[in-house]
């Protein structure tokens, strides 16, 4: 099921997306598109601002005209809609945008990886990576939940075919460590002994159970 991030409180949209298939919850930084009520606030700045916490696509939901939706499509919103639009039509133009989402993003659950732009987002907060952590994040990302042999890794994130004796990747797997779980109660980066490193996705509602044992 895709997951929206609705900036208002518009329960009848909320039931016209669930009927697609869509949970209008979560944060901006899981969310598969996010549904933003436009206020008086000029929509570039809006969009400035969501722009740093995600990069999944933005439907924009305009208080007065056509004027109004061109303005929010030229300030670079993927679409935009009347308010006074049925919440059946801005469910329909939702589901359109998901279904034609782009490629570039990797979302796993609450870590975002635009693949263009080479920025990453955890819990919609954005991360600042080194290019090697970028592309050992991205390797680890692309086989979610599988284990990566160090040889692989040697050779795909540091270009080098064999093992040099050096702690070299344990560097960039430390570093990388330390900006995508510090802070975090739910660790993604997994050591497997003697095998390599994985990245960790629990569920939705795991990362909630995990959290709270945690913080026990």
């Amino acid at each position: 099921m895709s997951r929206v991030w609705l900036s208002s409180d518009r329960p009848a949209l909320v039931a016209a997306l669930a009927d697609r298939g869509i949970t209008a919850d979560g944060t901006p930084g899981v969310a598969a598109l996010l549904i933003v009520a436009q206020g008086t606030i000029p929509p570039e700045t809006t969009l400035a601002v969501l722009r740093q916490r995600s990069p999944s696509p933005v439907l924009m939901i305009v208080e007065n005209d056509e004027a109004a939706v061109i303005d929010a499509i030229d300030a670079g919103a993927d679409d935009a809609v009347v308010h006074s639009a049925s919440d059946r039509l801005i469910a329909a133009r939702v589901a359109a945008l998901i279904r034609r989402g782009s490629p570039r993003l990797i979302t796993l659950g609450d870590l975002a990886i635009d693949t263009i732009d080479r920025r990453v987002w955890r819990g919609g907060m954005p991360i600042e990576l080194l290019p090697r952590e970028y592309r050992l994040l991205l390797e680890l990302a692309l086989h979610p939940g599988e284990s990566i042999s160090r040889a692989a890794l040697l050779e795909r994130v540091c270009g080098v075919g064999f093992d040099p004796g050096t702690n070299v990747l344990d560097v960039h797997v430390s570093r990388l460590r330390a900006k995508i779980d510090r802070d975090f109660a739910v660790p993604l980066l997994r050591t497997e002994k003697g095998v390599g490193y994985r990245l960790a996705v629990p569920a939705p509602d795991q990362f909630a159970i995990e959290a709270a044992t945690a913080a026990r």
